[in-house]
C-alpha cells in the first residue's frame, strides 16, 4: 500500500483508504465484542467492549473518534454472530468490510507478537484491512439496499434449513436401504421407479406396520424401527417440498433470479436462489475477476524462474463455487445439443489438450464471467435512466 503524504490528503486509489481513514477491526462473539480503532499508520486510537444490547453505545463510540466519512468497520464473517452489529451499522450507513478469517490468522502467525487476545484479534482485524485491503470485500449490508438484504437473508434461511433436511433425508434413505434389505430380502425394490418415492415409502408404511400379525416376533425391533424412518423420511420429503415452495414465493418478486435462470443455461431454481442469497448484489465486484476470485474460481498462479504453473483454489466462497459446478456439468452433459455454447467450450479445450478436469475448470471460469455480466446488466437496468 502506498501512501500519498504531501499534504497528507490521500493514500492510493487502489486501496480506497485515505490518510484520514480510521479502521475499527471488531472481533466478533455470540454475546460480546471487543473492538479496536486504529489510524492509517497502525496505530491504535482505542478500544471498546460491548454486548449486543449495548450497540447505541458502539455507535456513539464510533462517533468520537471522528466523523463518519472516514470511519471503516471491519469483521470476520463467523457463524453469523455479527449479525446484530452488521444489522445496527447498517441501519447507521457506516461502511463495513469482511475479513476472511485466515488472513488474520496469517497476520498472527508472521507476527513477532503472537499473543492471543480478544484485543489482539480485533486489532489484527484492523491491520489485515490495511495490509490486504485488496483481498476483502465490502460487507454486502452495508451497500445492498433494503429489499436486496431482505431478498438474500430468506433465501439464506431457505437453503440453510433446505440443505439440512436433504442432508437428513439421505442418512435415513441409506439405513432404509440395509434395514429394508435385511427384513425383505434382494427383491425389495421391485415395482417401484425409485425405492423411497411417494408411492414407495407408502406400500412400505402398509406393509411394515408393527401391529401386523405375520410380523414375526423376532423381527418386530426392526420393523418397529423401519416405521419410525419411514414416517420421519416422509415428514422430511413434505417439509422440503414446503421450502422449495416459499423459497419461489420469494424468488418470484426477484428480478436476478430470474435473470440468472434466463440467460443462464443449466442454472435451475435453486441454484439460481443459492448464487443470489451469497452475492446479495453484485455491486460488491467491480470486475468479472474479482467475482471469479470470490467464488474460488480462479486459479492460483505460481511460477519460480522458468517454471510457471496454476493451481486450483482452495479457497472462495464454496457454495458459489458448487453452483457453478452444478451448472458446468448440467451443460457438459448436454452432448446431442449442438447449440449449447457450454458443451462446445468444454470440447474445444479438450481438444486443445486439456484434461477434462481442467476444461471444467476453464467452463466454470466462463460461467463465472457469464453469471457477473448476467447480473450487472440486470442491475444497470433498474437503474433509472438519467
Amino acid at each position: 500500500m502506498i501512501l500519498k503524504l504531501e499534504g497528507g490528503e490521500n493514500m492510493s486509489h487502489v486501496s480506497g483508504l485515505n490518510t484520514k481513514t480510521i479502521v475499527v477491526g471488531v472481533d466478533v462473539h455470540k454475546y460480546s465484542h471487543t473492538a479496536v480503532a486504529i489510524d492509517c499508520f497502525g496505530q491504535k486510537l482505542g478500544e471498546h467492549e460491548f454486548g449486543n444490547d449495548y450497540l447505541t453505545q458502539f455507535v456513539s463510540w464510533l462517533d468520537s473518534l471522528g466523523v463518519r466519512a472516514s470511519l471503516l468497520v471491519a469483521l470476520e464473517d463467523v457463524n453469523g454472530y455479527g449479525v446484530h452489529i452488521v444489522r445496527q451499522l447498517a441501519d447507521e450507513n457506516i461502511p463495513m468490510r469482511y475479513v476472511p478469517g485466515i488472513l488474520t490468522e496469517r497476520h498472527r502467525k508472521q507476527s513477532i507478537h503472537r499473543e492471543k487476545s480478544d484485543a489482539m484479534d480485533a486489532w489484527r482485524v484492523a491491520k489485515v484491512i490495511l495490509t490486504n485491503y485488496e483481498e476483502t470485500l465490502p460487507a454486502k449490508e452495508s451497500i445492498a439496499n433494503q429489499s436486496e438484504r431482505m431478498t438474500a437473508t430468506n433465501l439464506g434461511f431457505f437453503l440453510v434449513e433446505r440443505r439440512s433436511l436433504v442432508s437428513e433425508k439421505t442418512i435415513l434413505k441409506n439405513q432404509l436401504h440395509a434395514m429394508i434389505h435385511q427384513y425383505l430380502g434382494d427383491h425389495y425394490m421391485e415395482g417401484f421407479a425409485k425405492a423411497f418415492n411417494p408411492k414407495a415409502i407408502a406400500c412400505f408404511l402398509k406393509e411394515l406396520k408393527p401391529n401386523k400379525k405375520s410380523i414375526d416376533p423376532t423381527q418386530l425391533p426392526l420393523v418397529k424401527s423401519i416405521h419410525r424412518r419411514l414416517i420421519r423420511l416422509k415428514l422430511l420429503e413434505h417439509q422440503i417440498v414446503e421450502i422449495d415452495e416459499e423459497m419461489r414465493k420469494v424468488a418470484k418478486e426477484s428480478e436476478p433470479v430470474r435473470a440468472l435462470r434466463q440467460n443462464v443455461i443449466g442454472c435451475g431454481h435453486i441454484t439460481a436462489c443459492t448464487l443470489l442469497a451469497e452475492v446479495t448484489t453484485i455491486k460488491r465486484f467491480n470486475t468479472k475477476a474479482q467475482f471469479a476470485r470470490y467464488a474460488g474460481i480462479a486459479p492460483i498462479h505460481k511460477s519460480s524462474g522458468s517454471h510457471n504453473r496454476l493451481y486450483t483454489s482452495p479457497y472462495g466462497n464454496r457454495k458459489v463455487n458448487k453452483a457453478l459446478h452444478t451448472i458446468a456439468l448440467y451443460q457438459i452433459s448436454r452432448t446431442n445439443d449442438l447449440t449449447n455454447p457450454g458443451r462446445l467450450y468444454y470440447e474445444k479445450k479438450l481438444a486443445e489438450g486439456k484434461t477434462k478436469l481442467w476444461a471444467l475448470r476453464c467452463l466454470k471460469r466462463q460461467l463465472a464471467n457469464r453469471v457477473f455480466q448476467t447480473l450487472k446488466h440486470e442491475y444497470q437496468a433498474r437503474q433509472p435512466s438519467s
